[in-house]
């Protein structure tokens, strides 16, 4: 068997600092985040966690990675609003999906809820293939955070979680289809399809986002 990749991720680079413009870091084949020193001036720390954009073929993953990421504010130091009174709210803007979003603008999300930070989600994608000689799993997602009240990005940055395997033996390919054939039952089961690669992306997001 051959391990292509493990988990890796985006933002090997530091960011470089700049007192009147947004942090911007890049660095070629890493990607790039943006920290707006706008984001430490705003006093409340309450998000609206909008409903994740999915690009991806999983209906489900969504709503789940949106759950997590509501946690990681949370020990951030941020106050996501009940993601349960979000969409009630959202639904009175006539907003029931990410793809919406677009045509909303953030003043409009923003006095909805009395507050300035909303928080914006994209899934790239979620892949779980097992096709015996070959294992692929991976999560991209991309997050970031707007002032409702100027529209300025005031934080952005992805993550990628990924585990590819080659089993170059028949028998053994055979076995590792078994295995993680029960592994991706379990784990939809558990709700949690594709956890462990979709906490890296998120770990990879968070890390670059600045505590309250």
């Amino acid at each position: 068997m051959k391990n292509f990749g493990g988990n890796s991720g985006l933002f090997r680079c530091k960011p470089l600092l700049a007192p009147l413009l947004a942090v911007f870091s890049a660095c070629a084949g890493a990607g790039a985040y943006i920290v707006s020193p706008g984001l430490s001036s705003v006093t409340d720390g309450r998000v609206v966690m909008l409903p994740f954009e999915n690009f991806s073929n999983d209906v489900s993953a969504p709503v789940l990675i949106r759950e997590a990421a509501a946690k990681r504010f949370t020990g951030r130091g941020y106050a996501p609003f009940d993601l349960g009174e979000t969409d009630e709210r959202l639904r009175a803007l006539g907003i029931t999906d990410g793809g919406q979003l677009a045509a909303v603008k953030p003043t409009d999300v923003g006095a909805a809820f009395g507050a300035d930070l909303l928080c914006y989600g994209t899934l790239d994608d979620f892949t779980f293939q097992n096709l015996g000689f070959v294992t692929r799993k991976r999560v991209k997602l991309r997050l970031k955070i707007v002032s409702a009240s100027t529209g300025e990005i005031l934080f952005e940055a992805g993550g990628i979680g990924k585990d590819t395997q080659i089993y170059l033996d028949k028998e053994e390919a055979k076995r590792a289809f078994i295995v993680n054939s029960a592994v991706k039952l379990a784990q939809n089961m558990l709700k949690h399809p594709l956890w462990p690669e979709s906490e890296k992306a998120l770990s990879l997001i968070f890390e670059r986002l600045p505590q309250r």
